[in-house]
């Protein structure tokens, strides 16, 4: 049986703000980019502290081609995580 690693309900609306501002930047297909990496965030261990957040930004970015729009997708990102 594969371990089922969780994060935080504080994280996980977070994470949730994130994907809205990730959809924005990149259209309707975000949704699924989404999907796919908050289960691979999540495969890699329980997520309890708002900094384990930041590796799910990273994931996102990564989708997000143009530098700029990269680096303002991260700084308003990093704002939802501060909240």
């Amino acid at each position: 049986m594969a371990s089922t690693h969780r994060a935080l309900p504080v994280l996980l609306r977070i994470c949730a703000v994130i994907d809205q501002l990730f959809i924005v930047e990149v259209g309707p297909f975000g949704q699924q980019l989404a999907a796919d990496a908050r289960t691979e965030w999540l495969a890699t261990g329980n997520r309890l502290r708002p900094a384990d957040v930041e590796q799910y930004v990273a994931l996102l970015a990564q989708h997000i081609e143009d530098p700029e729009r990269r680096d303002a997708f991260v700084r308003d990102a990093r704002e939802c995580i501060r909240l």
